[in-house]
């Protein structure tokens, strides 16, 4: 419902108000998701909703010996999540799980999830998709977001 709900959301929208260019795999995305938290400002409540990655949720035979997956899944069994991501795709977060919505984030971004992020107040909203595209659709305190992640390599350009 809520996936629903994001979507019609960014449907409404004539398009983002930004779109970043990353590239994921074996880097570190620590400070890139440190900043899109920070960005989301005193949050009463967020989410991180996994929607697809091309190496599916992390449980297949590929996934099962790829070592970045085996962090994730040794991650989320530490926080009482048995499930798999396609079971139990929504990650959400109250202000003092700041930690855990930044490492989300971070996962996120390093093994190539089509994800909605989203935070309250402000309706705040953007999209992280599995071809190395971050786009801005309402909050994240916008323009302050893309200075500070082009900083970390994040490109306003699909080639560069």
């Amino acid at each position: 419902m809520l996936d629903r709900k994001l979507r019609r959301e960014i449907a409404e929208h004539a398009g983002p108000k930004f779109v970043l260019y990353y590239e994921s795999g074996g880097r570190d995305y620590r400070r890139a998701a440190d900043s899109i938290v920070q960005s989301a400002g005193s949050f009463s409540e967020a989410t991180v909703l996994f929607s697809f990655c091309v190496s599916g949720d992390g449980w297949d035979e590929h996934s099962a010996t790829d070592e970045r997956w085996k962090r994730y899944r040794r991650w989320r069994t530490a926080n009482n999540e048995e499930r798999r991501l396609y079971e139990a795709p929504g990650h959400r977060f109250e202000p003092c799980d700041v930690d855990q919505f930044s490492r989300t984030i971070e996962f996120a971004l390093e093994l190539g999830w089509d994800a909605l992020v989203a935070a309250r107040p402000g309706r705040q909203l953007l999209f992280l998709s599995h071809d190395d595209r971050l786009e801005i659709y309402r909050g994240f305190a916008g323009g302050s977001l893309v200075r500070q992640l082009t900083e970390l390599g994040f490109s306003r350009r699909a080639d560069q």
